[in-house]
């Protein structure tokens, strides 16, 4: 007996043993900040991209770092997130070549250092809650010589996005200039002054009166010959029946190393309402496909994307909403990718009749594909795809995973071979006698197009609402975000353009992913299944109304009442359906997640008493041998 309890304590304390071991090596590794990266996402490692830019840096830029380490209310993963962006912002600083340096001050209240925070305008959080006083902080300063800029808060959240965060802070004090955008857009974007055959248009589009506050914002003639060799990047909104010579000037602009945002749309909403165009018609559609064929990518023309599973409810009056496919609410992982900075965060993007882009990169350039439709999706006829009824991806070509938005990076070529295109009575040695023009880039450079300009526009992207009188727009999906996380790579250091996030601690499921669809695949078949049985209720009470004599055509007879109460309880067993199928669905997930986080908590306990049993079991067998 007295051996058996000695072998079991010996068991236990091998199992101490064990995991004192475990506790000093990770102190110890805690100690020496050990940098070796074995994330599968590479969360702690500098992208190229931002080393090249802090190494070009052309003045020193010196990061101040205010966290209030004093305050015992801060909560544990706080302190985890704060740990991980210091050993981030010391490796960035070391990885600088000497042009970054680092310094770290705790602002206590009534401090120096407060009241230096406080100048910066960082925003003191509060630990309590809501109605709770704020008393920490948690951001950053860059400083350049006079110019300095700041992250008011340092936001957990927005982990996957430091390394982007930072580069651009670091780069917004080293500008000498605000970056010039041009627009140039065949819809009313930018305010006019009032014409003799037009009245003014008083204000700009909201993404335009966005980007006037961070850019100096020039327009830019739909018929320019030539781009301003002082813009950074040039947002192209809905390029309409553009002549071969401004073609020729976009071609050529990008080949200098100029960027290029190009929102294309195979028929454009905004355009049919903004400048009266006829629906359904050619006008509608625009594209740059004489320029883009060039570098491999082309949009289909008058064929635009429908998905059933990215389908938006869309209220056609009386009450009801039908769900049109043409209309992409698009979210989650299965239609951004979260490995870019410009979609990494979004939640919700809104397309309404978009269109694909296909094709594959010419030499010497690639595609990254930004923003694409679900497996399912298809092509369809632009005219049927505005019937909420008729329009499915059974109806369309098959395009699985359509691209909506994509990024070309390279050298590209012209598409324009012979120069640029001659004017009348101009023949084309003369022409080309007068212009120089490129035929390759002498650097990289980058193209994002995007197979829709709706998403621009303020009606599918944001709410006006009247505060005191004044206009404020509220928006409710992220298209405006969208559009200024790609300016602003593209007007940025080239170097950071295509910059990734640095990955995400909440890592998808591929079985709750696929619950998800299964539900929502589910209450399509039954949306339909409703829909049907609506249109036969009102064909049989059709024929039964026509049926009647004229003076009966408002009283409803023994039959018209039964085939009513009918549809009502098909309809009510429908709608119970499916909120059992979202019943069903959250209790899974959760059931799943809670799954997940006993398995987490517990995996880690239980390997090392597993180890510490199997040490003692050895010892024993040796001991008994």
């Amino acid at each position: 007996m007295k051996k058996t309890t000695s072998k079991l304590f010996a068991g236990a304390a091998g199992g101490l043993v064990v995991l004192g071991i475990l506790i000093a090596a990770n102190a110890l590794v805690a100690q020496v900040r050990l940098r070796k990266d074995l994330t599968a996402e590479r969360l702690y490692t500098l992208a190229p991209g931002t080393v090249q830019m802090l190494r070009e840096l052309e003045r020193p830029v010196t990061l101040k770092f205010y966290y209030s380490k004093g305050n015992p209310n801060l909560p544990p993963a706080l302190k985890s997130y704060v740990q991980r962006t210091q050993d981030f912002l010391r490796d960035l600083a070391a990885r600088s070549g000497g042009k970054v340096t680092l310094e770290t001050y705790d602002p206590q209240p009534d401090s120096d250092a407060e009241e230096w925070a406080q100048r910066y305008g960082l925003v003191p959080q509060a630990t309590g809650g809501l109605g709770m006083p704020p008393d920490f902080y948690l951001g950053l300063v860059a400083v350049a010589g006079t110019k300095e800029a700041a992250i008011p808060f340092l936001d957990p959240s927005a982990e996957p996005q430091m390394e982007y965060l930072v580069a651009r802070l670091v780069q917004e004090t080293t500008q000498a200039r605000r970056p010039r955008i041009g627009i140039l857009s065949t819809l009313p974007v930018l305010a006019e002054p009032a014409s003799p055959f037009a009245p003014a248009r008083k204000e700009d589009w909201l993404f335009a009166t966005e980007l006037k506050k961070s850019y100096e914002v020039v327009p830019v003639e739909p018929e320019a010959e030539e781009i301003p060799d002082d813009v950074d990047a040039l947002v192209v909104v809905h390029p309409k029946n553009l002549s071969e010579r401004t073609l020729f000037a976009l071609d050529q602009f990008v080949l200098k190393g100029g960027r290029l945002l190009a929102f294309e749309d195979p028929m454009a909403l905004v355009g049919e309402r903004e400048m009266g165009e006829e629906p359904g018609r050619p006008e509608l559609s625009s594209d740059l496909n004489r320029l883009t064929k060039a570098w491999g990518v082309e949009m289909s023309p008058a064929q635009v994307v429908v998905d059933l599973a990215a389908a938006t409810p869309i209220n056609i009056g009386e009450g009801r909403a039908e769900r049109l496919p043409a209309w992409l609410s698009l979210r989650g992982a299965g239609n951004l990718d979260r490995d870019e900075i410009a979609t990494g965060s979004l939640e919700n993007l809104m397309l309404p009749f978009a269109g694909a882009l296909v094709g594959t990169p010419a030499e010497g350039l690639e595609m990254k594909t930004l923003v694409k439709a679900s497996g399912d999706a298809a092509t369809l006829n632009a005219f049927m795809a505005r019937n909420p009824t008729g329009a499915n991806s059974r109806d369309g070509q098959p395009a699985p995973n359509a691209a909506l938005a994509v990024r070309l990076t390279g050298k590209f070529k012209t598409a324009f071979p012979d120069g640029q295109p001659k004017l009348e009575g101009v023949t084309n040695e003369t022409a080309a006698a007068t212009n120089a023009w490129l035929k390759e880039s002498a650097k990289d450079g980058a193209v994002v197009l995007v197979a829709d300009a709706d998403l621009l526009a303020n009606d599918y992207s944001a709410r006006a609402i009247n505060f005191l009188g004044r206009t404020l727009y509220q928006p409710f999906n992220d298209n405006l975000n969208f559009v200024f996380n790609l300016v602003e790579q593209l007007s940025g250091n080239p170097a950071l353009i295509g910059l990734r996030g640095r990955g995400t601690f909440n890592r998808p499921f591929d079985r709750v992913l696929a619950m998800e669809k299964a539900a929502q695949e589910r209450w399509q078949v039954e949306e339909e299944k409703l829909q049907q049985k609506l249109e036969e209720a009102q064909r049989r009470l059709n024929e039964l109304q026509a049926a009647k004599s004229e003076d009966q055509q408002l009283v409803l007879n023994a039959a018209q009442k039964a085939e009513l109460e009918k549809f009502r309880q098909e309809r009510f067993e429908t709608q119970r359906q499916l909120k059992e199928v979202r019943k069903n669905l959250r209790s899974s997930i959760e059931n799943l997640g809670l799954a997940l986080k006993v398995f987490n908590m517990a995996a880690v306990p239980l390997l090392v008493a597993a180890f510490g049993i199997g040490l003692g079991w050895r010892r024993r067998r040796q001991s008994a041998a």
